[in-house]
């Protein structure tokens, strides 16, 4: 299918999933091509750009490991993985335009990894989603806590040529949206204003799963072990839960600045001070998110939680926008 057909498609899909949920109501403030250009391009294109760049790192970084195996190359390779997984999960704090459709979060970040699956498909058994992308590279270049053997593991060929061929597929994926991003951004800027006039109900009801899924990360119980966090192998989970913030966070200022212009600045300033809580407090947890006390954690989910209440009760009614949306969506 083509891109631009693409793009029409996501649009008409979203809108469609809305607005059978809450006929009749509106869409919100209908933004000019401008100022919907501007939110795209200061918002979301930055988070998928470095997503790119990322992901070509990681390629690179993996061919150079399994070129020459080292330790100096190994460290490289989980550094690009870092930033690899962070810079996705920024993307993912607010998702938009045609990720979307493509369901990218699917293709590169399916979770858990399943290990035996993984393992046969190393060895040239049937390859599926769950078999690759971000959190089987992450056992490839880490392994379940066993970080002196893994350089060793590596140096088996076959093994490494697996990580070659899954951090390609990630940028390969990444990559393939590109030209979604650049039709999206034109049809924001067209004389028809049907993309416009979706914008903030669309982008809203996804920040919305995305705060969902968010909280989700961050288990309350009293007892929790490092296998609840999504990224515990790499012991990166708490910087990935901050990226995700942060993501959120640089789209939300576009959803501010609507608040600020249209006469709702206190509202806008109570979000903002909302997103700070929720840093902060995610913020003091230690990189080891499994020995955070409870209230720690539970201060954390609370905080999320917050920002989903304010958008949710108070900012989709002030801009009166269609709320249709689950948690699953966008993935």
């Amino acid at each position: 299918m083509k891109q631009r057909q693409i793009v029409l498609l996501i649009s008409a899909l979203l809108s469609a999933q809305v607005m059978a949920q809450t006929e009749g109501e509106s869409d919100g403030p209908v933004p000019d091509p401008a100022w919907a250009q501007a939110w795209l391009d200061q918002g979301y294109l930055p988070r998928q750009q470095a997503l790119t760049q990322a992901a070509d790192q990681l390629a690179s970084s993996s061919a150079a490991l399994c070129a020459a195996p080292d330790n100096a190359k190994l460290n490289q390779a989980r550094s690009a993985w870092q930033a690899t997984s962070t810079a996705w999960r920024a993307l993912d704090g607010a998702p938009a335009g045609p990720m979307v459709l493509a369901r990218l979060g699917r293709k590169i970040d399916f979770r858990p990894v399943r290990v035996a699956e993984l393992e046969a498909a190393i060895n040239g058994g049937a390859s599926n989603v769950a078999t690759q992308g971000l959190a089987a590279a992450e056992y490839l270049l880490w392994g379940d806590a066993q970080p002196k053997t893994i350089l060793a593991t590596l140096k088996n060929p076959t093994r490494c040529e697996y990580l070659v061929k899954t951090s390609k597929a990630i940028a390969l994926e990444t990559h393939t949206l590109d030209d979604g991003w650049r039709i999206y951004r034109e049809e924001l800027g067209a004389e028809n204003p049907f993309f416009r006039q979706n914008m903030f109900s669309e982008h809203v009801n996804l920040m919305l799963a995305s705060l969902t899924g968010l909280a989700k990360r961050m288990p309350t119980a009293e007892t929790v072990n490092a296998e609840q966090f999504a990224e515990w192998r790499s012991n990166s989970a708490k910087a990935q839960l901050l990226a995700q913030l942060s993501g959120f966070a640089t789209a939300m200022q576009g959803v501010n600045r609507q608040l600020n212009e249209s006469g709702s600045k206190a509202l806008a300033q109570k979000m903002q001070s909302d997103i700070s809580a929720a840093q902060n407090e995610c913020g003091k947890l230690p990189d080891a998110l499994d020995k955070a006390s409870s209230k720690a954690r539970m201060n954390c989910n609370k905080a999320i939680v917050q920002l989903k209440k304010r958008l949710q009760d108070e900012i989709a009614e002030k801009l009166d926008l269609s709320l249709g949306f689950t948690e699953g969506d966008g993935d």
